[in-house]
Parts: structure tokens; sequence; C-alpha cells
């Protein structure tokens, strides 16, 4: 079992941006000295929904800040990137960190994002496909050439610095809908799963059929790291924690304006399938808050929430966003250590049969 800290960067706009990210910096260095086993990095545009559009950036200043924790992003979206400079910027990250990076990819979902590349949704899966195999062929360090819809490579080319791990950085693919996780069976991929976007019920269905898939193509997925990100605030009583649920709240509701489907945002051929209604999400109450895809609380029920989502996920590596909204440095990282001391160990303990969760 491992524990990852995960960041979406949405801090309501009122953090000046140099206090952001030099906090964030903080809390992942001091993460590591808690026992975290990971950090994990969204890559997002246009809106204080996430206001990181370059995540490997950031890694490359992650890895002089740690020495042990792994380095994901969550996720590189494919189609606005030219797919051979993001194998040399991941591979470089790869390098810095001396094979400490995780590499998370998907195709996109938010109508914005698209629209201020001037990018079509619509062709998100083909052009993921192609960027996909471009990145994983020049990360295994072959030299080649690549004649596709979408990219082409005339002359034999290779990527430098070569990445540490071999064959490449490990792989992962953000899943949200359906035909996403369809897509991740036939390339072995592990997922990146969040139930905010769906519930916990949907999202284990979905996880099923995918183990069921995988298997039919010859991989056996409960060999893969199944990360899950879930929302995080530990504080010493229950009540304590409910008073900061608004900034949870506040996270849902702008989600509910940037999803495909949401007022004035069509969805996109290719997006039919996508699960989660963003009418539900802009309805959501501080009570909903409370029960619904996040584990806030006092250590005991965080940790008896934690252990629901594992039974019914099947994860094996949280991705834990414990800086929510704009809740404060000082409560994230009181949080934290509230956290690894009394809910880590128990979780940990449960999934080896070692401790009862209480």
């Amino acid at each position: 079992m491992k524990f990852g800290l995960f960041y979406q960067f949405s801090d309501c706009g009122t953090v000046p941006p140099n206090q952001l990210f030099q906090e964030i910096l903080e809390e992942i260095a001091y993460g590591e000295e808690l026992g975290f086993d990971s950090v994990w990095l969204p890559e997002h545009h246009f809106a204080v929904y996430g206001m990181l559009g370059n995540p490997l950036t950031l890694a490359a200043a992650i890895t002089q800040r740690t020495r042990r924790m792994q380095i994901g992003t969550a996720v590189m979206v494919l189609p606005f990137h030219y797919p051979l400079r993001l194998a040399e910027e991941a591979a470089l990250v790869d390098v810095l960190s001396q094979g400490r990076l995780l590499l998370g990819v998907g195709r996109g979902y938010q109508p914005p994002e698209f629209h201020g590349f001037g990018t079509p949704p619509q062709a998100s899966r083909e052009v993921f496909l192609e960027s996909f195999e471009i990145v994983r062929r020049a990360l295994s360090g072959e030299k080649f050439v690549y004649d596709g819809k979408f990219w082409h490579i005339r002359e034999p080319t290779e990527i430098f610095p070569k990445p540490i791990q071999k064959p490449h950085p490990p792989f992962y693919l953000a899943a949200i809908s359906p035909p996403t996780y369809d897509l991740a069976a036939p390339l072995g991929l592990p997922l990146l799963r969040a139930p905010q976007f769906s519930t916990l019920d949907t999202v284990a269905r979905a996880f099923s059929a995918y183990k069921d898939e995988m298997r039919a193509y010859g991989y056996d997925p409960d060999t893969l790291d199944q990360p899950l990100a879930v929302r995080v605030y530990v504080a010493p009583t229950d009540a304590e924690a409910n008073a900061e649920a608004k900034h949870a709240l506040w996270f849902y509701h702008l989600l509910a304006t940037l999803l495909p489907g949401a007022p004035g945002r069509p969805k996109p051929a290719g997006y039919e399938h996508y699960p989660q209604d963003p009418t539900v999400l802009a309805t959501l109450t501080l009570e909903d808050v409370w029960e619904r895809g996040t584990c806030l609380g006092a250590p005991e029920r965080v940790i008896g929430l934690m252990q629901r989502y594992r039974e019914r996920s099947g994860t094996t590596h949280w991705m834990l966003q414990m800086r929510i909204g704009g809740l404060e440095h000082a409560k994230v990282l009181r949080s934290m250590e509230l956290f690894a001391r009394e809910v880590m160990p128990a979780l940990r303990g449960a999934a080896t049969g070692d401790t009862p969760v209480s």
C-alpha cells in the first residue's frame, strides 16, 4: 500500500502564485519526511480549477527537493503536446530524479482547454493513440520514423538524454469514462481513477470490467500499481474537519462548470459516455460533500472511509488531495501529520492483515 500527495493547484485564485508554489514545495518536502511515497501533478489550463500548465517543469524542481518520493504526472494531456518534445522533457525528469518518474497520460476532457489550444476534442482519442506510441518508443530508447495521421517523423530520430528506468518510466492512463477503460486494456496500462467524477459503485463496476478485459489481453491487472485519487482532510475532531468542507464544495461547483455537458458546453463527439452529470455536481451541498468523493474527519472516521474506498476500488496506491481549494497551508501540514501518524499505519496494517481497522 502506497500513499501519495496529489495537487490540483486550485487555491481559489486568492493565494499569490509565488506563495502558492513555495508552500506546495514545502509540503512536498515535508511529505517525504513523513513517509509519503509519491507526489502527483496534473496538467490543466485556463481556469483556477487547476493552475499548473506544465507539470514536468515543476517535477524537475521537485527532483532537487526530494530523494525518495516517486514523482508522477496525473496527467500529461497528450493532444496538447508535440510527443517527441514531451518525451525529451519526461526523460530529463527521470534522469534528474534518478529514476523516480511515473508518467500518467490522458486525452483530456475539459472543453475550454481544447478551445484554448485550438485542438478538436472529437479527435482526442486518435491523437492520443498516435502520441502515446511515439512517446513510448522514444522513452524506450528507439531510433525510429513514424508516419501517422497527425504526427510524422521523417528521419530516424531518437531522444537524449535516455531515461534511467528500463524499458521506460512506468505509464498510467487517466480513466473516467468506459471508453477510456477500454483503451487501457489493450495497451496493458494501469489506471489513474478518481471517484469525484462518478459514484464509487460506478468506479468499482468499471474497474471490474477493465480487469476482465486486461486478462483477455494477457495482462494481470492485480500485479500493477492502481492509484486512486480522493480528497482528504484530517483534523483532531470531526467538527473541525466538517468546518472546512466548504473548500471541497467550492471545488465541485467549479468542476461542474468545466465538464463536457456543462451549461454552454455540449458534449463533443467521443465524449457521449462521459459518466458525470455536471448538474449533479452543481447542486451538491455541504452535507453531500461530507459523504461523497471525500474523506474528511478525525483520524478514526478517515480510516473507516478510506478502508471502504479500498475494498470497493481495489486501489494499491492512494493519491491524496490534501490541499483542497483555499485550505490554509498550516492546516494542510497539520492534516498531513495526523494522516502520517494515525491513518497511514492503520491502513497499511489493514492491507497486510496485521492490524484491525476501527
